[in-house]
């Protein structure tokens, strides 16, 4: 990682904490002082940046990084403009990028910035004031803080830094960051398009795909989200609730469209089609929503619209058309009255003046001094400092796109909706439902939470169970037991319930039956029975499928550290406790390391255990390090005598783990690795294969055309090199091209490199450019 320490690290090393990634990154969206980002870049780069535009190639610069005691440079990151019609403002938007150059590399727990201009907005907190109410509601959102930006020393005015929606963002926000993510865009409306994966894969817009994976990139797989769009426009009406909760996380959603009506959000899916992300969350096998891109807020218009006022149930479309999620969703009188009370929740616990206008206050004096010596923002449309004030607390403020202040519209806001919410009295809804322990220990009891919610008021809600494979069917009451305490409108609808687990290996099936005060009654899940499974001792199922004896910079443990591995995975149908069982990589000594108590591994599942001699630190750590000249690697069942599965290995290479294909009974062979997915054939380790181009400068169009003969992978990244080995830009071919042209009127005359790199290979050519 090619650092220069200017000061300490940050405080949190002095105090010799280790952090998490999100932690660490808590750093950099900590919003009781405004950083210092300074940007530094040839100025001939930077003319040619604001010349195009629209150029998205990352061009080599240095980044440095100040807040309080906190002082750090990083050379060799990606710099580049971003945003949409943005790109066209005096006051442009940028991104930051650690590991274009240095792949891997991370700041603080983050290896993208995104430096949002707001010219749009004379507040300057509008989009960052959005994701803390989201915060607020216990709804999972970027974090933003604001930063001063600098560039070549120069002041280029006050920014909000807005965390960025990608794999890290996942992990540091979902428990699973396995799934596959997209960045929806205009005209994203979910309509069908056809049953085919590929109807979506290739659907495009204005030179961009309009549903972009951005996770799980090379895999590429669009099924399920052709299965969701179709579900979602296809399904009959009778039907259509049993169907999406399936597939849908009906809570996320509708909090989701709630929060846009309050916080009067039309930049999103269900005015204009755009700006949002989907999920499919592994952990609950539902997708949901990621907001995203909130300046067009409180009260800012371009369509001549009374946002305040606008009818939550019929939402004003900026751009025609069907949106089938919300339309569908609002059309079922259950889910119309969850989204009333969503509203009404969320107005009165998140919106509501007393909950955050004194914070805001706080953080507009805190910003006033920065926002004064921005000379960027009165360029686009001349906003004054009286703009700037105004628009907190201004009465019947207007100048041109901005129609009031932001308390003004939030008093609005509140006032109409005492008006526009409705019930309808349908049916009880059961929106959530968390079983603590679906895998119990033996002799333990299964605690299920739920929320409910019945219009006309709730009579009663009881857990119907039964064991599986048997008929009759047992009940058990559930209690009301909010917690009022909580942002989370879930725990306020909180009932509980408990069931007592049956022997070990064996599994409870329950649903949950509500009764409203109409004597209207619903059973919950719409689809079935959830299940609960007592684990099983017998580790006979368990297997070394994977380790890494040598690893500098593949995945850190919880503490940050890069150590040695060893990936275990159940291949049974059974959840294994392995509290007892031992690991070892001593042959004479078998009952080196016994796994603590209440270790888990559930069916189909991985559980990494890190080889460092580190037993104190979060996460499961052996108290034995892996050899990389070669040693082996056992595993004995709980009475220290019965090897379950044993591994000996050779040397080993930094990086390159040792791993089955297939999982559990594959050989052992050398792997990219894994840790915590399944081991792919696509992932063997083999020698590199050359990607073949050929590559010319046009003098006359001052351009650099690139030529692919074949593609031999969809993900190719391309370096342009200057003679002395300095990276001086980076991009993506994108996966449906064979040709890739830019501009090189910005470069210097001379010969360049160009390299192309896949993770199956990489080929180097030279070129002379005399613009």
């Amino acid at each position: 990682m090619s650092y220069i320490r200017r000061f300490a690290l940050c405080w949190l090393g002095y105090l010799g904490l280790v952090v998490s990634g999100f932690a660490q990154s808590e750093i950099i969206y900590c919003d009781t002082v405004v950083p210092r980002i300074d940007i530094y870049l040839p100025a001939d780069t930077l003319t040619w940046i604001y010349h195009n535009p629209y150029s998205d190639i990352e061009h080599l610069a240095t980044f440095r990084f100040r807040s309080g005691n906190l002082d750090v440079a990083i050379d060799s990151i990606g710099f580049r403009l971003r945003g949409n019609t943005s790109r066209e403002a005096a006051k442009k938007s940028f991104k930051v990028s650690f590991n274009t150059f240095h792949k891997g590399r991370k700041f603080l727990g983050v290896e993208k910035l995104n430096l949002n201009g707001e010219h749009n907005d004379p507040s300057i907190i509008r989009s960052k004031f959005c994701f803390d109410l989201f915060h607020d509601a216990g709804i999972v959102a970027s974090r933003a803080a604001h930063a001063q930006v600098y560039i070549n020393d120069q002041y280029y005015g006050l920014y909000i830094n807005v965390e960025h929606v990608d794999e890290e963002f996942l992990k540091n926000h979902l428990p699973n960051p396995s799934g596959n993510l997209w960045k929806c865009l205009y005209p994203a409306d979910l309509t069908y398009r056809g049953s085919q994966p590929d109807d979506y894969r290739s659907f495009w817009s204005g030179g961009r795909p309009v549903y972009e994976l951005k996770t799980n990139e090379d895999a590429a797989d669009f099924t399920r989200f052709a299965r969701f769009v179709s579900l979602l426009n296809l399904t009959p009406v009778a039907s259509f609730p049993d169907s999406l909760e399936k597939i849908a996380d009906i809570e996320n959603i509708l909090s989701y469209f709630a929060m846009d009506v309050l916080l009067g959000s039309w930049d999103d899916y269900r005015a204009l089609m755009n700006n949002y992300y989907l999920y499919d969350n592994p952990a609950t096998g539902k997708f949901m929503i990621i907001p995203y891109d909130y300046d067009n807020t409180f009260g800012i218009d371009w369509f001549s619209v009374d946002w305040a006022t606008a009818n939550p149930y019929d939402w004003p479309r900026a751009v025609a058309g069907s949106r089938p999620l919300a339309d569908r969703m609002l059309q079922n009188a259950q889910y119309r009255d969850l989204f009333t009370h969503f509203l009404r929740f969320y107005s009165q616990r998140v919106l509501s003046l007393g909950h955050w206008d004194s914070r805001l206050q706080r953080l507009k004096e805190k910003i006033t001094p920065f926002v004064a010596a921005d000379t960027w923002r009165t360029l686009d449309y001349g906003f004054t400092m009286d703009d700037f004030h105004n628009s907190y607390t201004g009465e019947h403020y207007e100048n041109q796109h901005v129609k009031r202040g932001i308390r003004e519209f939030v008093n609005a806001r509140m006032a109409s909706l005492q008006s526009q919410l409705s019930y309808l009295n349908a049916p009880p809804v059961v929106y959530c439902i968390n079983p603590k322990n679906p895998y119990p220990l033996p002799g333990s009891q299964i605690e299920v939470e739920c929320a409910v919610f019945a219009a006309s008021g709730i009579k009663n809600v009881v857990l119907l169970y039964r064991e599986q494979g048997q008929t009759a069917v047992n009940q058990v009451p559930m209690f009301y037991t909010p917690d009022t305490s909580s942002p989370m409108i879930s725990m306020h609808d909180r009932w509980m319930g408990t069931l007592a687990a049956l022997p070990e290996g064996r599994t409870l099936e329950f649903r949950i039956r509500v009764t409203d005060s109409l004597n209207q009654s619903k059973a919950y899940p719409l689809d079935g029975w959830l299940k609960a499974t007592t684990v099983s001792s017998d580790i006979s199922d368990v297997r070394i499928n994977e380790l890494m004896a040598s690893n500098a910079h593949i995945i850190a443990d919880p503490a940050g550290e890069f150590d040695d591995w060893v990936e275990l995975y159940n291949s049974g149908s059974l959840p294994v406790l392995l509290a007892g069982a031992y690991l070892s990589d001593k042959p004479t000594d078998l009952r080196k390391w016994a796994f603590p108590s209440e270790t888990v591994i559930l069916p189909g599942q991985y559980l990494l255990v890190w080889c460092d001699e580190d037993p104190y630190q979060p996460g499961i750590h052996a108290d034995f390090k892996l050899s990389a000249s070669g040693e082996s690697i056992i595993l004995t069942a709980q009475n220290g005598v019965s090897i379950v599965d044993r591994v000996d290995f050779g040397p080993q290479s930094t990086d390159v783990s040792l791993g089955r294909i297939p999982d559990a009974t594959g050989s052992f062979i050398s792997l990219s690795p894994s840790p915590g997915y399944r081991n792919s054939a696509a992932a063997v380790f083999s020698a590199p294969e050359a990607i073949p181009f050929r590559v010319y400068f046009d003098p006359a169009a001052r351009k650099l055309h690139l030529t692919l003969s074949k593609r031999i992978n969809p993900n190719i990244t391309l370096y342009l090199v200057d003679i002395t080995g300095r990276v001086v830009a980076y991009d993506n071919i994108p996966s449906n091209s064979l040709v890739w042209s830019v501009e090189a009127a910005w470069l210097e005359s001379g010969w360049y490199f160009i390299s192309l790199t896949s993770d199956k290979g990489k080929s180097v050519q030279k070129v002379w450019i005399n613009p």
